[in-house]
């Protein structure tokens, strides 16, 4: 009778005690199955043949890179993949201006390689410099042209609003505007 007043005083710690006694069996049990063997991976279901099939390749290949590290030599050599009858074969067209450094005395092939390099990337950037030079310059030149050709109709119509203002500021000017506007506006009969 104790023990369950405890028990319903202390649910939380009795929850708590019962969370860490199973996580403990569970690591006991599963201690001693450890001689056995993992599961067998389970096939993913891809919508695309290509990923699926690119998938299985790589999961062949590793498996067989496991297996030769298992064994300590290369079982066989590796073979260029085929491309699919119904494809061409891709080409790629690389051309390569070659410009060869200026060798130094002392000059490694590893540094000559590496100053053909940096030779080859600095020209690219000169030409991508050239590139943004000329945009621009076609950009200002565009830019001057729009502001030859623009319609300056919007310019003259606030000049003429701000005349206007200044005109309706005048009591002379506003009487005159009120007239003009009997004078020139539609009949009283035909106003709302």
């Amino acid at each position: 009778m104790k023990v369950i007043n405890w028990l319903l005083d202390n649910v939380w710690a009795a929850v708590i005690i019962f969370t860490v006694l199973a996580q403990l069996w569970k690591a006991i049990t599963k201690g001693k199955g450890g001689d056995e063997e993992p599961a067998p991976h389970q096939e993913e279901t891809f919508d695309d043949p290509e990923l699926a099939e690119r998938t299985r390749k790589i999961r062949e290949e590793i498996q067989r890179k496991i297996a030769e590290r298992a064994k300590g030599y290369p079982t066989e050599q590796p073979t260029p993949p085929l491309a699919a009858p119904d494809e061409p074969p891709l080409v790629r067209e690389v051309v390569v201006t070659p410009t060869p450094p200026v060798p130094r005395r002392g000059l490694t092939a590893v540094e000559a390689q590496r100053q053909a390099e940096i030779l080859e990337e600095q020209a690219a950037l000169a030409a991508r410099l050239q590139e943004a030079e000329q945009m621009k310059l076609a950009a200002q030149k565009r830019a001057r042209y729009e502001a030859a050709t623009a319609d300056h109709s919007t310019t003259a119509r606030s000049l003429a609003r701000s005349t206007v203002l200044d005109d309706l500021r005048d009591p002379a000017a506003l009487r005159r505007a009120f007239i003009l506007r009997e004078v020139l506006g539609p009949p009283v009969a035909l106003r709302r």
